[in-house]
C-alpha cells in the first residue's frame, strides 16, 4: 500500500466517508446474498483501512483544534481495518446463517436456516411453537458458532496488532472488556430479584418458565392497543412532528409489526437516526460520526424507552390512564428482558471468542431461570461489534431521561424546545470519552428505574 499523506486530513476524511458508505452497502449485499458479494468491500480505499495509516495518524502532532479530526480519523481507520480483514469471515457467517441445516418439526416439517428459525421464534403465537423453532435453532447452531468464532479470533488478532487486548477495548475508552463485563454483571446482580419476581407474576406464579415462554412473552402482543396496524415512516413522522422538520432522517428498514415490541424497536431506530441526522453537515465526517457512536445509541434508547411511558401512550396512542398503565407494564417487562440480554452479551463477549461453558450456563440461568441449550453456545446470545457503545448508552439512559423530563416535562417529545435542545447536543463530536464512574453508577440507576416501573 502506498504511503498516505496524513497531513491532508480533509482529503483523508472524504475518503473515510466514502469507505464507510461502501462498507455499509457491502454489508447489506452480504446480508441479502452472501454468495454474490465481492470479497473486498473496501477496494480502492485500503489507504484508509491500513495499519500504516493508523500508525501515521498516531504519530501526527496537531493543534487542539485539529485533535477531534485526527482522533476521529484514527478511530475510523482502525474500524475499517477490522472490517477489511474480517470480510471473508463476515461472508462465511452470513452463508452459514442462510444454509438450511436444521430440521423444523412443525407444520410443515422441513429443513430451515438459522435465520429462518429466529424469524419463526418471534412470529409464532404460542410458546409450544416457539419451543419447536428454538429446538431447530439449537440443532443448526454449531456451524454458525464455528464461523462466528473464526471471525472473532481474527478480530482479536487485529486488535492485538493495534495494541489492544480485546477488540472492544478500542470502542469506548477508557472502558475495556473487563470493566464492561463488571458493569454488566453489576446490572444483572441489581435486577436479579426483580426479574425473578416478574417471572413469577408473568408465568403463573412458577419459577420454572422455560426459555420459549420468555421469548414468546417479550414480543408483547397483549400491549397492542392504540398502535397502528403497520409500522411506517409516516407514523413516526406524525408522532414526532414537533421535531423532525428540516432534518433528513435516514431510517433503515423498519421491523415487521409482530407486537408492541416491534414499535419499541422502531422508536430506538428512529432515535439513533435522529442523532445522526442532527449532526452538523458542515463538520468533517470523522467528527460528526463514529464507529462506536455512543451518542446515537443514547438517543436510540431514550426514544425506545417511550414505548413504556404512560404519557406516550396517552398523548400519541390516545389511551386512557388505566389501559396505558397496563400496556406500559408489559413493555417495561420486555425492556427489562432486553436490557438483561444486552448485559449477557457483554459478559459473554468479554470472555473471548468462545465463552466458557460455565459462564454460558450461568448466563442462561440468569436470563431464563434455566440453562440454555448447550448447542447454542457461541451462536446465541453473542455480542455485536458495537456492543460496548450500546451498553454504555443504556447505562446512561436514566440520567438522560431524567434531565430531559426535568427540563421539558414528561411529554418532552411534543415540545419543540426539547427537540431544539437535542439538536444542540448533536453538535458535539461523535466520539466522546467515557465519564468517570459511569459504568459503576449507570447500571444501578438503570436497575432503580426498572424497580420503579415493575416493582
Amino acid at each position: 500500500m502506498d504511503d498516505v499523506n496524513v497531513e491532508d486530513r480533509v482529503g483523508l476524511d472524504r475518503d473515510v466517508a466514502r469507505a464507510a458508505a461502501a462498507l455499509e452497502r457491502w454489508r447489506r449485499h452480504v446480508a441479502a446474498d452472501p454468495d454474490g458479494a465481492r470479497s473486498d468491500p473496501l477496494e480502492g480505499f485500503r489507504h484508509v483501512a491500513g495499519k500504516s495509516t493508523w500508525d501515521a495518524l498516531g504519530a501526527l502532532a496537531v493543534s487542539a483544534a485539529d485533535e477531534p479530526l485526527r482522533t476521529g480519523l484514527r478511530r475510523w481507520t482502525a474500524a475499517l481495518l477490522q472490517s477489511r480483514l474480517a470480510a471473508t469471515d463476515d461472508v462465511a457467517v452470513a452463508r452459514e446463517e442462510t444454509m438450511p441445516r436444521a430440521r423444523f418439526e412443525g407444520e410443515p416439517a422441513r429443513d430451515v436456516s438459522w435465520r429462518e428459525t429466529w424469524r419463526g421464534i418471534v412470529r409464532v403465537r404460542t410458546s409450544s411453537e416457539v419451543r419447536r423453532w428454538l429446538d431447530a435453532a439449537a440443532a443448526g447452531a454449531a456451524p454458525v458458532a464455528d464461523a462466528r468464532r473464526t471471525r472473532l479470533e481474527r478480530r482479536e488478532e487485529v486488535a492485538r496488532r493495534l495494541g489492544f487486548a480485546h477488540p472492544w477495548d478500542a470502542g469506548v475508552p477508557p472502558a475495556d472488556s473487563s470493566s464492561l463485563q463488571a458493569s454488566a454483571r453489576r446490572f444483572l446482580d441489581a435486577t436479579e430479584d426483580l426479574w425473578r419476581a416478574v417471572r413469577r407474576e408473568s408465568f403463573r406464579g412458577t419459577e420454572g418458565a422455560c426459555v420459549a415462554d420468555v421469548l414468546h412473552a417479550v414480543v408483547a402482543r397483549e400491549a397492542g392497543e392504540g398502535w397502528p396496524a403497520r409500522l411506517t415512516v409516516r407514523w413516526l413522522a406524525d408522532a414526532f412532528a414537533a421535531g423532525v422538520g428540516g432534518l433528513r432522517i435516514d431510517l433503515p428498514p423498519l421491523p415487521q409489526t409482530l407486537g408492541a415490541s416491534s414499535f419499541a424497536r422502531a422508536l430506538r431506530l428512529f432515535g439513533y437516526a435522529f442523532r445522526v441526522a442532527a449532526a452538523p453537515r458542515a463538520a468533517p465526517f470523522s467528527v460528526r460520526s463514529d464507529p462506536a457512536f455512543v451518542g446515537a445509541h443514547r438517543f436510540g434508547v431514550l426514544f425506545g424507552s417511550l414505548a413504556a411511558e404512560p404519557v406516550f401512550h396517552a398523548r400519541i396512542l390516545g389511551l386512557g390512564v388505566a389501559r396505558a398503565a397496563t400496556q406500559c407494564r408489559v413493555l417495561a417487562r420486555t425492556a427489562l428482558v432486553d436490557a438483561r440480554l444486552d448485559a449477557a452479551r457483554i459478559v459473554l463477549g468479554a470472555a473471548g471468542a468462545e465463552p466458557p461453558r460455565d459462564v454460558f450456563n450461568e448466563i442462561g440461568e440468569r436470563l431464563f431461570g434455566i440453562p440454555l441449550d448447550a448447542r447454542l453456545r457461541g451462536a446465541w446470545p453473542v455480542g455485536r461489534d458495537d456492543e460496548p457503545a450500546r451498553w454504555v448508552a443504556l447505562t446512561q439512559l436514566s440520567a438522560l431521561r431524567s434531565s430531559t423530563r426535568d427540563s421539558f416535562d414528561t411529554d418532552w417529545f411534543k415540545n419543540p424546545k426539547a427537540w431544539s435542545h437535542l439538536v444542540a447536543r448533536s453538535a458535539e463530536p461523535a466520539y466522546e470519552i467515557l465519564e468517570q464512574g459511569c459504568l459503576e453508577s449507570g447500571p444501578v440507576a438503570l436497575a432503580r428505574a426498572f424497580e420503579g416501573a415493575l416493582g
